[in-house]
């Protein structure tokens, strides 16, 4: 769905354009009707990943059914926003899952940031940053603070777009959301912005850093229920230290001993052996990833007595380093 923010322009364009973004919608599914198999992602989009990493791309099948009417709700909400110059079909492994369980995902294209799109109009926009993908990416300070800015206002106005479309007659999602019970969760760069998006949007009602850092002196103490799932922490930098001391509701964190920065992220299966799991491997790896995940959302979202992942270390997954509310971060020996 290509929505437009009239309030405002983009940023990076300076012309007077109003501000577009791309969403993708993954939900309950009312399958009456049977299934339409969505695409992965575009095929443009897949052809020009492909040129950026110098290698013909598989083709890959969803278990998502293209545009089937969405079970009644009203719906739990998770906005998701991926890492710096990723895209919105990066995490479908979880997407999808949160979905099964009851969730409506709404994950976000950054437009000008990820690493291309293309808009219904077959408009095709590629990243002004460059892409984590190939050779060249502009990586600075300045310019990740000035992405993390625009994803900010990007979020914002998701948030009230969707209660837009929850009540906007001929929406496909009219009546479908619970914009009482909506959590933002993001990976990397969209962690960090997930982590100011709580401060700062009290709409946010749980916040999801998929291992993602916090700058200094960013943080202001909150309430809202937090969630860190980390990737192979060998040890816990000051700045997650300070973060974890600002957490003052609901906290809980996950650190996935053997894994590494692309580990929760679709590369995981899509580079099936390449990406580092720890002993636990891929499909176990996977699983925890989504089974943490949706534990804290339905404890701290929808209110369902607390998981027993989320109150101590768990046989089930044994790679998973956790701690717990009233447990401080491991400190350096």
């Amino acid at each position: 769905m290509s929505v437009i923010d009239t309030s405002r322009e983009d940023p990076y364009l300076n012309n007077g354009t109003k501000r577009e973004l791309l969403l993708r919608f993954w939900y309950p599914a009312s399958l009456a009707q049977g299934c339409t198999l969505a695409e992965y992602t575009p095929p443009r989009i897949w052809s020009y990943f492909s040129e950026l990493l110098g290698v013909t791309l598989p083709a890959v099948r969803t278990n998502s059914c293209q545009d089937a009417p969405i079970a009644d709700g009203p719906h739990p909400v998770v906005i998701f926003t991926p890492g710096y110059t990723g895209t919105f079909t990066d995490y479908t492994f979880l997407l999808e899952d949160l979905a099964s369980r009851g969730y409506v995902v709404a994950s976000v294209d950054h437009t000008y940031e990820a690493t291309a799109l293309e808009f219904p109009d077959g408009r095709f926009i590629e990243s002004v940053f460059g892409s984590n993908l190939g050779t060249y990416l502009r990586s600075d300070s300045e310019d990740l603070m000035f992405a993390v800015d625009v994803r900010l206002k990007d979020l914002e106005f998701v948030v009230n777009d969707l209660e837009g479309l929850n009540v906007s007659e001929g929406s496909p999602l009219a009546g479908k959301l619970d914009t009482s019970r909506v959590a933002i969760a993001g990976h990397s760069l969209g962690g960090m912005t997930a982590m100011l998006g709580v401060e700062r949007t009290p709409a946010l009602k749980v916040g999801i850093n998929i291992d993602g850092g916090v700058p200094d002196g960013l943080l202001v103490p909150t309430e809202t229920p937090v969630l860190i799932l980390a990737a192979g922490r060998k040890v816990w930098s000051q700045n997650d230290l300070h973060m974890w001391d600002q957490l003052r509701g609901p906290r809980f964190a996950v650190n996935l001993k053997g894994a590494e920065h692309v580990t929760p992220s679709d590369a995981l299966w899509l580079a099936a052996g390449a990406i580092k799991t720890g002993d636990m491997g891929p499909d176990k790896t996977i699983a925890a990833v989504r089974d943490y995940i949706a534990a804290f959302l339905d404890t701290n979202l929808l209110g369902k007595p607390a998981n027993p992942l989320l109150t101590g270390p768990s046989s089930e997954y044994p790679d998973a380093e956790v701690t717990t509310q009233n447990e401080l971060l491991p400190r350096n020996p």
